[in-house]
């Protein structure tokens, strides 16, 4: 007799809520989402634009908390706090709630930034690279135990692979209307960063303009939904890098094409992350790399 095939809550199951693995891309994601912080508020959360004693303890404790969270020191309570301290910030923007971050902390690539970090508390990321997988060994050295396995339960990376489909899917959305799909509001994108006031009236130039959008709502919708399987994301994942590359360089979002192509790490199954790093390590520490996930070296 032929086993029975799972059922698809089973599949959905093992797939969200009891997926695990190794941490090691995780860790990656955890290093690279501090270091884009940084690079997002480490002009407006200067002490010198502090205006008392309580904002620039605020300000101290932002950085001591993300320096812990990027070495990896009480990983998860670091995160914690990080993660409180911009959800403060947010809602500051948001909501008025004293407007000093209100100008720094209102835009989307902020939004996804604190959402991202917040999904990081549930994501056991301190496992690995981290001074808390250091001296977790060293622990299990001195007590004559072998060390703990590099893995745990990922399901809180997949939340934030889910964060990134909705913002390639809302954006997508946004972009169905006549002002946009007419290449209308990339013709005023490219105004007002290159070409000023006046366009050059050329039908071959707004042909292109359209062709741009219609080929940008396509590739969004395609990243928003296609990442999530194996064989499309072989090609989605370059054509995604190439898409931020370019924006990084033609548009002021850096924060945001940084943080997105870091956050395809998400999408990546974590053995052949561990795999990638095999290769970079060389052949003398790849199966001791492989002994570490499995705690058994």
């Amino acid at each position: 007799m032929s086993e029975a095939r799972p059922s698809l809550g089973s599949r959905l199951a093992a797939a969200t809520v009891d997926f695990e693995g190794s941490t090691r891309a995780a860790a990656l994601i955890r290093i690279g989402l501090v270091l884009a912080l940084w690079g997002c508020v480490g002009e407006p959360l200067s002490l010198t634009r502090a205006t008392g004693a309580l904002e620039a303890a605020e300000i101290v404790v932002f950085f001591g908390a993300s320096l812990a969270m990027l070495v990896g020191l009480g990983t998860r309570g670091a995160t914690a706090i990080t993660a409180a301290i911009l959800v403060h910030l947010y809602l500051d923007a948001h909501l008025g709630l004293g407007g000093r971050a209100r100008s720094f902390f209102g835009h989307h690539h902020q939004a996804l930034l604190t959402t991202v970090t917040l999904l990081m508390i549930l994501v056991p990321a301190g496992r690995s690279i981290s001074v808390d997988r250091w001296l977790a060994l060293r622990r299990a050295e001195a007590a004559g135990r072998p060390p703990p396995p590099e893995r745990g339960p990922l399901w809180g990376v997949r939340l934030i692979a889910l964060q990134l489909s909705a913002v390639y899917v809302w954006s997508a959305i946004d972009k169905l209307s006549p002002d946009y799909l007419s290449g209308a509001r990339l013709e005023r994108i490219a105004m007002d960063f290159y070409l000023g006031s006046d366009l050059p009236e050329s039908a071959a130039l707004h042909a292109l303009f359209v062709a741009a959008a219609w080929i940008l709502l396509a590739l969004e919708l395609a990243l928003g939904v296609g990442l999530w399987w194996p064989r499309a994301r072989r090609w989605l994942v370059p054509a995604g890098v190439a898409l931020h590359a370019l924006f990084y360089l033609a548009l002021p979002v850096c924060v945001f094409s940084a943080l997105t192509v870091l956050l395809y790490l998400a999408f990546v199954e974590p053995a052949a992350v561990d795999r990638a790093l095999a290769r970079l390590l060389g052949p003398g520490e790849r199966e001791r790399g492989r002994a570490s996930v499995r705690g058994d070296e």
